[in-house]
């Protein structure tokens, strides 16, 4: 009997909310996978930080998965719900550990009432706990799954908890008291994943930051990816899984695909879940129809918000200049991080060539503007003179919504 495999679907190909690796589309980072192994078998407990979207979660289920690392995911937004790192804990070991039966109780007397009359009971569990605290039970638990491998429990999502300095002290503990021969008896280690940086120096806001950051390694950011990985991971998913035809000057295509989303790999697989569905409605093909219907669903999806503040924003008197709008388009157009109102003002100039000869532009003023009062677009640095980007979906709504005609800023009418 002939055995035919069905085509994948544009959901099997594309998983961008999926909380496991999809080993078809995950892209290596071999830098970062190095240095993440490096510290698995050092004494520090690691870091993992990056924007949101940018692929993190991914990267160390893969390299756990990778050095069969056996781990557990505490998700700090519950700690925070809770109220306490503790109550996380116990939540985790309520759902996970086969609790001994210690008594059965039995209240009142009487199962059933024959005639009406007799009397209810109900029936109750009672569970005597251990005397180790949460988080010893936790490391029990994770080492006897784990056996003789290497053991992790993971703090993900720390940007939840970032200002609550009550459940940063109780990370902070944590990582103190793995140094404790009684916990550290367990051989297991902490991973924690976030977007903020220096989550050293956050964990050691009522304390002593040599205590903690002696204590911690911080792998490089987790970056959005290069072009050249961006554009592997859509043209594997697009054309080499679903087999679609990209019409056209497909270098162009991914170009625009690649600079709408930044590059952030979760957006990249939204939009191209989207480009997907609307090619399959038009024999598997890929023109700039389906590419624009597909970027259009996926914005109001993905960054309506930020297009509304970025049109907020915008400066709606009709002048020869328009110099807010001049700054807003060159901050969404520039590829670094962070920037000063120097790389500003250049990049303005490089893009608007005439209405800036020879003209003071005033570029630290506007920036000022564009970081103050609500939702503002940008974001001064304390460290130095320099700015960046509210979010990545600010440079994502710039770069979907705005365009550049006759040396004005316009919008792209877009339904989102």
């Amino acid at each position: 009997m002939a055995i035919f495999s069905s085509k994948p679907k544009p959901d099997d190909v594309f998983t961008p909310r999926s909380p496991k690796v999809n080993p078809s589309l995950y892209i290596p980072r071999p830098d970062l996978e190095e240095e993440l192994v490096e510290g698995l078998s050092e004494s520090q407990h690691l870091v993992v930080f990056g924007e949101s979207g940018n692929g993190k979660s991914w990267l160390y289920k893969s390299v756990f998965e990778k050095e069969k690392v056996s781990y557990d995911v505490v998700n700090l937004a519950l700690a925070s719900s809770l109220g306490s790192l503790g109550s996380a804990f116990e939540d985790k070991l309520a759902r996970q550990e086969n609790f001994e039966k210690q008594e059965y109780e039995r209240s009142g007397s009487g199962s059933f009432k024959p005639g009406g009359v007799g009397v209810d009971y109900e029936e109750t569990w009672k569970y005597v706990k251990g005397k180790k605290e949460p988080f010893e039970r936790l490391l029990a638990y994770l080492r006897k799954s784990a056996g003789k491998r290497k053991a992790i429990v993971v703090f993900d999502n720390f940007e939840q908890i970032a200002t609550d300095a009550a459940i940063c002290k109780e990370i902070a503990n944590c990582v103190v008291l793995l140094d404790d021969p009684i916990y550290a008896s367990y051989d297991v280690k902490i991973l924690i994943v976030g977007t903020p940086s220096g989550i050293d120096e956050i964990l050691s806001h009522n304390g002593n930051i040599q205590t903690i950051s002696t204590r911690l390694k911080e792998i490089p950011e987790v970056e959005r990816m290069l072009p050249t990985e961006a554009q592997l991971l859509m043209r594997r998913g697009l054309e080499d899984q679903l087999k679609l035809e990209v019409l056209g000057n497909a270098q162009v295509f991914y170009d625009r695909m690649l600079s709408i989303t930044d590059r952030i790999a979760l957006e990249l697989q939204e939009l191209g879940l989207k480009i997907a569905k609307e090619a399959l409605k038009k024999g598997n093909t890929i023109d700039q129809n389906v590419l624009n219907r597909a970027v259009q669903k996926w914005a109001k999806n993905s960054i309506r918000a930020s297009c509304a503040m970025v049109s907020g924003r915008m400066n709606s008197r009709e002048t020869r200049a328009s110099r807010r709008n001049q700054c807003i388009y060159a901050c969404g157009a520039t590829e670094k991080e962070s920037f000063t109102y120097k790389d500003i003002e250049a990049k303005i100039r490089e893009l608007f060539p005439v209405t800036t000869k020879d003209v003071s532009l005033n570029v630290s003023g506007e920036l000022s503007k564009l970081s103050k009062g609500d939702n503002p677009l940008i974001k001064r640095l304390p460290t130095d003179d320099a700015y960046r980007l509210t979010s990545p979906k600010v440079r994502m709504a710039i770069r979907t919504m705005l365009t550049i005609e006759d040396e004005k800023v316009r919008k792209v009418v877009l339904d989102i």
